[in-house]
């Protein structure tokens, strides 16, 4: 069948429309819920504390724990506003699980302002040249990574987390075997 030549843009377009439609609903809101994925393992890293630059933020030191790395800048403004809700999850979950935050391409006074406005008291490492971020193939800020006890990355999610959503993904990290 033969496409008349003023109809093949618009039929480029509804094609265009589907394929980033169904993107959309396979992508699963720009992560995974663990389980949901192929595991793989965690890249480790070692970074300069953002409080304290002589002290290490070290993934290695937390295996055999389920972790929750939490990719932030000053200058997000949904990585201020999840913030509060990261520090009080830490709070109720971190007898079980270890959390760390990864300062992303930001200056050391601006991130150690921020961890005092919203409070946020585990461990965050500063990674000006965004490296790490890179090792994990994110993409977008705020991003955050669920790896279980035996160092592989079990979900990761860009975007905002609401406290429901992170405690429910903290939930299921807790049911991994690991």
């Amino acid at each position: 069948m033969r496409i008349p030549a003023g109809a093949r843009l618009p039929a480029a377009i509804a094609t265009v429309v589907i394929a980033v439609a169904l993107g959309a609903v396979f992508s699963n809101g720009g992560g995974s819920a663990p389980g949901e994925s192929a595991q793989r393992p965690a890249p480790a890293f070692s970074l300069p504390e953002v409080r304290d630059p002589s002290g290490r933020v070290e993934l290695e030191s937390l295996r055999g724990k389920p972790v929750v790395v939490n990719f932030w800048a000053s200058w997000c403004v949904p990585c201020r506003k999840e913030m509060p809700d990261f520090e009080a999850a830490h709070q109720q979950f971190g007898d079980r699980v270890a959390f760390l935050g990864v300062n992303h391409q930001d200056g050391r006074t601006p991130a150690r302002d921020l961890l005092r406005q919203t409070g946020v008291t585990y461990p965050s490492g500063s990674d000006p040249d965004g490296k790490v971020a890179a090792d994990y193939g994110l993409r977008g800020l705020p991003s955050t990574v669920f790896i279980s006890s035996d160092g592989q990355i079990v979900a990761s999610r860009t975007g905002e987390l609401s406290r429901s959503e992170l405690d429910d993904m903290i939930e299921k990290l807790l049911l991994q075997k690991g």
